[in-house]
């Protein structure tokens, strides 16, 4: 009867992480959590279920965790509900349509109860003492207001693909050359609200623009550990955006340029500017713009 009820309903054979062991509770978290830990989901129904059991299984249980569904159409919804009624400490908030990266963690850190937010990706692992550690340090550290960890790459079915990353650790250096995986942050809500949350015109490279704003009112800091397993595989936007990703963190370097001089930022936060467009609010020519094209090209 148990087994039956905890039996999810995949459309598909889920990815599971040979080190998980996932527990599930009845109760919710506490009546002030110790932290928020915050999740876009978007057609992500192979991959869920490792990254929710990475989350569920943490040393650090006194957590609230808000899952957005971003108007997925792959069976991930039903997913989400079974496993929200599995678990008191999962929030499921739902977007009617799919709004992107940037529009769905501004409602999620709009809804946190906690003033640290920890991110998470729907198809990687966080190894089970990273909210443990995360919280641990930024405790110990009030100045620092976003920190990230090294990660590790795993392939699509789990494997390593790779030694495990280095991080730059130097705050004066990531002050202005922020350099935090984003799937690895914990980071202040309070700081993250006064800068204006994420900016859906940065999508796909919404976190580079975040810590540039973030890096010009406080420090940014990183744990030199591997605290997270990054899922490299072909559906991710680092393989399917990855020369638009790479032009928006340039934009988004040219944007905090301009703010750190006095010129101002002419970027809307909520529009979806064509690259050309973009390009030209930013000070950019069109000769600049294919320069960069046949350097990224190259």
């Amino acid at each position: 009867m148990t087994s039956q009820k905890r039996q999810a309903p995949f459309l598909q054979a889920p990815i599971r992480h040979p080190l998980l062991a996932p527990r599930f509770e009845t109760a919710g978290p506490s009546a002030q959590p110790v932290v928020s830990v915050v999740m876009p989901v978007y057609n992500r129904v192979r991959y869920c279920a490792e990254a929710i059991d990475s989350i569920l299984g943490q040393t650090l249980a006194d957590f609230e965790f808000i899952i957005i569904d971003d108007g997925s159409t792959d069976g991930t919804s039903a997913f989400l509900e079974w496993y929200g009624s599995q678990d008191g400490r999962i929030r499921l908030l739902r977007n009617a349509a799919n709004r992107g990266v940037s529009t769905s963690l501004n409602l999620g850190i709009a809804e946190a109860r906690c003033d640290l937010i920890a991110r998470m990706d729907s198809d990687d692992v966080a190894l089970p003492e990273r909210l443990e550690r995360q919280v641990a340090f930024m405790r110990n550290h009030s100045q620092i207001l976003a920190a990230g960890t090294a990660l590790r790459i795993i392939n699509a079915d789990g494997s390593f693909a790779g030694p495990p990353s280095t991080v730059q650790t130097d705050p004066k250096i990531l002050h202005s050359r922020p350099s935090l995986a984003h799937p690895t942050t914990i980071f202040r809500r309070e700081a993250v609200l006064r800068v204006g949350g994420y900016r859906p015109a940065f999508d796909h490279a919404e976190d580079v623009d975040l810590w540039f704003r973030l890096g010009e009112i406080g420090a940014l800091g990183n744990l030199p550990e591997v605290l997270l397993h990054y899922r490299d595989h072909a559906g991710n936007v680092h393989q399917t955006q990855r020369r638009h990703q790479a032009f928006l963190a340039e934009m988004a370097a040219l944007a905090a340029y301009r703010r750190r001089h006095g010129w101002g930022d002419p970027i809307s936060a909520d529009i979806r500017y064509e690259e050309a467009e973009m390009s030209r609010l930013l000070g950019w020519s069109a000769e600049a713009r294919q320069a960069f094209y046949g350097r990224f090209e190259a």
